[in-house]
């Protein structure tokens, strides 16, 4: 829900900018503020991360293992999917015109809440599961 509002938000910011600078400008904040949400998680999903991995690599069940194995494939894809983002995260769009630079922009709002959702899809999962099996 608070996602959808601080969406809302941000598109009447930029929709209701006339200059194209101050859209570019709402446009990157945007960007930057959702990138900085999902920063702010870092730290406990490497918690779970580091968590999971130390449960998988000790005996335990088949059915167990694989929940173990399933869960830290989630948090481990999540991860990788924020460092892939910020590696090709290009903020300097010097020589682009403004219609590629907004185009750039909101394409690079729409892959940076989609690794929100799967980050927070992550840590909700396996935050369960560890709970469950006494972790935290």
């Amino acid at each position: 829900m608070k996602k959808i509002i601080f969406l809302l938000a941000a598109g009447f910011v930029v929709s209701g900018c006339t200059d194209a600078k101050l859209q570019e400008r709402a446009a990157l904040d945007t960007v930057m503020q959702v990138h900085e949400k999902v920063m702010g998680e870092d730290e406990q999903l490497m918690k779970n991360k580091l968590l999971l991995d130390s449960m998988a690599k000790h005996d335990t069940t088949a059915i167990l293992k694989d929940s173990v194995m399933l869960y830290l494939s989630q948090v481990t894809n999540a991860d990788s999917s924020m460092a892939d983002w910020m590696h090709k995260f290009e903020p300097d769009m010097t020589g682009k015109l403004p219609e590629e630079r907004m185009i750039y922009l909101h394409t690079q709002k729409k892959l940076i809440s989609k690794i929100d959702t799967e980050v927070n899809s992550a840590l909700n999962t396996s935050d369960k599961f560890l709970k469950k099996m006494k972790m935290k």
